[in-house]
């Protein structure tokens, strides 16, 4: 057997490694941010980066996207450059409910709520959504924020798993959310 003081200092040892680690939180959430410095906010990995584009009589559309999938849930954020005659032509509002529209589509998920919110202090429409258990995926529960800043429309979205899926981590993402003003 060990001589007491290396007993009780490698019990000392534990104690501060198990207080360090519930202090500090989960070491996997790590602030994002793009190379255009457009935003900031925390996700639980590093997300892929994937960019859409999406042609319409009047303009072409290319959206980035970025997303990290973790245990069924994903945290993600969808931002797409508008063109001005767009913005000049078309309500913030429709252009907000074309979007809910298709986002609703891609998922195949069903409209829970559609209301006024914010983000980092700035007005958003919120949505909350239901998306199906697939082959691919858990059921799960989806919130996803909408607002412009300028032309740029973001969408900040977290679908976390129905069973086992975290509340406290869709609170923190949306609240890590930073977007500096516009130059």
């Amino acid at each position: 057997m060990p001589p007491r003081p290396f007993r009780i200092q490698s019990a000392l040892c534990l104690l501060v490694a198990l207080l360090a680690t519930t202090a500090g939180g989960d070491s996997t959430w790590k602030p994002f941010v793009p190379e255009d410095g457009s935003f900031r906010v925390e996700m639980p990995g590093a997300p892929q980066q994937e960019t859409r584009e999406r042609w319409f009589p009047a303009s072409r559309f290319v959206s980035t996207v970025y997303k990290v999938r973790r245990e069924g849930d994903v945290f993600g954020v969808n931002h797409t450059d508008l063109p001005g005659a767009i913005l000049f032509v078309t309500s913030d509002r429709y252009i907000l409910d074309t979007t809910r529209e298709g986002f609703l589509e891609s998922s195949q998920a069903t409209q829970l709520a559609f209301e006024a919110s914010e983000v980092d202090g700035r007005p958003a429409r919120e949505l909350l959504y239901a998306i199906p258990a697939t082959a691919d995926h858990p059921a799960q529960k989806g919130t996803a924020r909408m607002l412009f800043v300028d032309k740029r429309l973001f969408i900040f979205y977290a679908e976390i798993r129905e069973q086992g899926g975290s509340e406290d981590d869709v609170l923190r993402y949306f609240s890590s959310i930073r977007i500096p003003a516009p130059d």
